[in-house]
């Protein structure tokens, strides 16, 4: 009989050596790894904001006898570009400041159902079928509610285009990850993106980043792959430690 794993510190877990790394600090207990091709992503959406502030704003200046007998159409697009940047900025600080994860234990059961929630508020009416080996229900986890929370809200919405009008189907069972164990949630979709640009890779994406960074904190992982039937799977990794 193997003798019961110890829980790592959560900190160091995820292996830095394992991925492009610019810089890395460690502040608070955490580890924040800051990636190349995030950082430039950050730079390339930032500019798409501005360029588009820059147009309306020049709209308003250039047309403004236009704009004052036209309704508020503009004016609303202007609006919703800030807001829009406003929730970048935030989303690109969550990347990049340190955090402290306050684990407890769930049940396998009470996560998925978090994570269902999360599903089903961007499921624009999208059938949504659940398979739950037996095996794992009983499972406690050791997560942050919150911050894992906060994970499947960014991965869901990172593929949310991909969640209308369609048969999403949702597979929770028992994986490993080399000799570590734990539980997967696989989610399985009919992708509906365009080819991937470059805010829409699946290595990409500020808020993935953040999503991907929340996981690998409590030592798991979530990885999203389109295969070659078209469909798109997303798998999130959360071990158990006993």
């Amino acid at each position: 009989m193997t003798s019961p794993r110890q829980r790592p510190e959560l900190e160091d877990r995820y292996d830095p050596a394992s991925v492009p790394v610019q810089r890395q600090s460690r502040e608070q207990g955490s580890l924040v790894v800051v990636r190349e091709h995030v950082v430039g992503e950050i730079a390339h959406e930032l500019g798409n904001f501005f360029h588009k502030l820059y147009y309306w704003a020049d709209y308003i200046k250039s047309e403004s006898d236009v704009v004052k007998r036209a309704d508020s159409t503009v004016g609303h697009m202007l609006e919703r570009t800030i807001a829009s940047l406003d929730e970048f900025l935030k989303t690109t600080l969550d990347y990049f400041t340190p955090i402290t994860l306050n684990p407890t234990n769930l049940r396998v059961d009470e996560v998925v159902e978090g994570f269902l929630t999360q599903l089903r508020s961007l499921s624009h009416g999208s059938s949504i079928l659940v398979t739950r080996e037996e095996l794992v229900s009983g499972t406690v986890l050791l997560v942050d509610p919150t911050r894992v929370s906060q994970a499947f809200r960014n991965a869901l919405h990172h593929i949310r285009e991909d969640l209308k009008a369609g048969v999403v189907v949702v597979t929770v069972g028992r994986e490993s990850r080399g000799d570590l164990h734990g539980v997967e949630i696989r989610l399985e979709l009919e992708s509906k993106s365009a080819t991937p640009s470059l805010l829409r890779g699946s290595e990409l994406g500020v808020e993935w980043a953040v999503a991907a960074k929340l996981i690998e904190l409590h030592g798991g992982d979530i990885i999203e792959r389109d295969e070659t039937n078209g469909c798109k799977v997303v798998a999130i990794f959360l071990p158990i430690y006993n």
